[in-house]
């Protein structure tokens, strides 16, 4: 039987004995399943006013969701801004929000949109299918003059024009197929089309730092932005076009939210103890009894979309040799870290894709299978043997590896450390870089053989925009490696076909990243969670990112 860190202590106590101390550590709560209800505790006649007070870990890097990437980012633009369609977060199925019916051609490369002819921006002007162009030539192209940045090419991919038609109908066109576009639409993620009225889209990104110039068509208005303190959004008291399979009809319950940004776990819980917050997310699971006891309810949700874990670098050796990557991932023992570091509600990995993506194959009793035996034998056979430290060598060059981590996922710490400790029992050294939010693209890329990755998006379409070499490129997959052409033709299949005829191409993708380049390496399935007392129906959409149209807190 192979050997695992584990296999005598299947606790985190033990763990932390082995493998040393991990101080600081961020962990998420968990619901019974991992996968709460719509929201935590959402019996009792809904109350309509009040204020909501909701503690997080980070905090939004702008109030412009054009550019917001963070996950505090995400889920407050979430409220201010609304979708072309909405995606049901069970069946991943789209129905109406601001286009009431929308087709394509047959070649998947150009798509309609029927729009209401009811909707406004929160300065009054009309939401029409002008609107839709100018916000999606600006996502996609930017604006140099106003200093904002395009963003649109991953995510767009192959974008070419959007058609005014009338007022209410809108064309987008495609130089090639582009199947994903229409769960884009409905994405609150990284990546998202936000729809901005037409004087944020002609201020600059530092008057958009002004939350008068940040005016979207959403349930709630900005009106409050503290950088890395509050932000403060009120209810839009004319919204009355949310998505009917929302299942919330007419305004907002609550009249206002304030975001806090709360850095240390410590403090944060003292905040739901003292009862200056009733919410909070980043709930360490040693707090999680103590604020069930209190009587607080713990609501969660996996985060669907690309797993956590590292994307290898293959423009950069060591990690350009597949022998140093299928080891990694052999010695990454992901079943260990659910039993033992893990908390309820997170998941372990068994693809690059969490499992309830459509498209999803699980890679756990094959090519991500833990095998410390197997991983010592692919370095042997590649030439890399021990030092007198125990760290490999090849031609007089040390297997030593740099990686970045994740300090605002909980549990992204501890397993990545595990990883760490594994990693140099087999003779790979790794140093870890946990904070590499101001690491620049081009120093990552020339420096760094392991990436950080965990993508929120309900969608195989997630794949391509990330790791296909001419989008995202996660692997700096080199202009000249001689398979490039294919590699990107298997990746862009994904957007040649729809629903149940693009599970081929979704395996075909899968085994390309896992069996035949090994391009990531997973870890774990995250999850958002919530610790509320008094409020009630926190949603987490499609994307994991939180909705507050139906919530309310008691009188």
């Amino acid at each position: 039987m192979t050997d695992s860190l584990f296999s005598a202590t299947p606790t985190r106590r033990g763990f932390l004995a082995l493998a040393g101390a991990f101080g600081g550590l961020l962990l998420v709560g968990c619901a019974a399943d991992g996968n709460s209800a719509a929201g935590a505790a959402g019996g009792g006649t809904p109350v309509r006013g009040g204020s909501l007070k909701f503690a997080w870990l980070g905090a939004p890097e702008t109030i412009d969701p054009q550019v917001n990437s963070s996950f505090a980012g995400a889920n407050f633009a979430n409220n201010i801004v609304d979708r072309l369609l909405f995606q049901d977060r069970d069946s991943g199925q789209l129905s109406p929000w601001l286009a009431t019916k929308w087709e394509h051609n047959d070649a998947i490369t150009e798509f309609t949109f029927t729009l209401r002819d009811d909707v406004t921006f929160s300065d009054g002007t009309k939401f029409d299918a002008t609107s839709v162009k100018n916000n999606l030539d600006q996502f996609y192209r930017g604006d140099e003059a106003l200093g904002i940045k395009p963003n649109g090419k991953s995510y767009l991919g192959p974008y070419k024009e959007t058609v005014v038609v009338s007022p209410t109908v809108v064309r987008v066109n495609f130089t090639a197929p582009n199947a994903s576009f229409l769960q884009l639409t409905a994405h609150s993620g990284t990546g998202n089309i936000p729809f901005l009225a037409e004087k944020t889209l002609k201020s600059s990104a530092q008057e958009r730092l002004n939350p008068a110039n940040v005016i979207g068509t959403g349930p709630f208005v900005v009106t409050e932005y503290a950088p890395k303190e509050r932000t403060v959004v009120v209810r839009r008291e004319d919204y009355a076009w949310g998505p009917a399979a929302f299942g919330h009809r007419g305004s907002a319950l609550l009249e206002r939210i304030e975001f806090i940004t709360i850095p240390e776990a410590s403090v944060r819980v003292g905040a739901l103890q003292a009862g200056d917050v009733p919410a909070a997310f980043d709930i360490l699971p040693t707090d999680e009894k103590v604020l069930s006891a209190l009587g607080f309810e713990l609501t969660s949700r996996t985060v669907p979309g690309f797993t956590l874990g590292w994307q290898f670098n293959l423009g950069l050796a060591p990690t350009d040799d597949i022998a140093v990557r299928r080891a990694i991932v052999a010695a990454t023992d992901r079943a260990g870290y659910k039993k033992a570091l893990l908390s309820q509600s997170e998941g372990e990995a068994h693809s690059v894709l969490t499992d309830k993506v459509p498209g999803f194959v699980d890679y756990s009793a094959g090519a991500l299978k833990f095998d410390l035996d197997k991983a010592r034998k692919l370095l042997d056979d590649a030439g890399w043997k021990p030092g007198p430290d125990g760290i490999r060598e090849r031609d007089g060059v040390r297997l030593k590896l740099k990686g970045t981590g994740n300090n605002l996922v909980p549990d992204a710490r501890i397993t990545y450390e595990a990883t760490q400790a594994a990693l140099k029992s087999i003779g790979i050294e790794v140093e870890i870089i946990f904070d590499s939010s101001n690491i620049p693209a081009k120093e990552l890329a020339a420096q760094y053989h392991l990436a950080n990755i965990n993508r929120a998006r309900n969608d195989v379409a997630v794949l391509n925009t990330q790791l296909n070499p001419d989008r995202g490129n996660g692997a700096q997959i080199p202009a000249g490696h001689p398979d490039r052409a294919r590699i990107v033709k298997t990746f862009s299949d994904l957007d040649t076909a729809l629903g149940a005829a693009q599970a081929p191409f979704a395996k075909a993708v899968q085994d390309l990243i896992h069996e035949e380049l090994v391009l990531v390496n997973p870890h774990f399935q995250t999850s958002q969670v919530a610790a509320v007392k008094g409020v009630h129906n926190i949603h987490l959409d499609g994307s994991g990112r939180l909705l507050f149209l139906g919530t309310w807190v008691d009188g």
